[in-house]
């Protein structure tokens, strides 16, 4: 198996930005949950797999791409927020 190796930096929040090439590769988007497992001094990220009865269930209502997509735009006005309050 290839083993692909990524710098991410930190943020404040204690955020990290998942790099574009590995969000495509296995298609993660905003909202979707995501495990952490520590092994020592290592950190693997992996994707939760939702049961297909809640796949069924989400398609149905709807809901789980636009709760995304709110999640998404409320970090952004939240960003915005910060840095008017920054500048003055």
């Amino acid at each position: 198996m290839h083993q692909l190796k990524f710098k991410v930096k930190v943020l404040s929040g204690y955020r990290i930005t998942l790099p574009k090439d590995i969000r495509e590769r296995l298609g993660i988007s905003v909202g979707d949950e995501l495990t952490l497992v520590v092994r020592g001094n290592e950190i693997s990220i992996m994707i939760d797999e939702e049961e297909p009865i809640m796949l069924i269930a989400g398609i149905a209502s709807g809901s789980e791409e636009i709760a995304g997509d709110d999640i998404f735009l409320k970090e952004i006005e939240e960003k915005i927020t910060r840095s008017k309050k920054e500048v003055c």
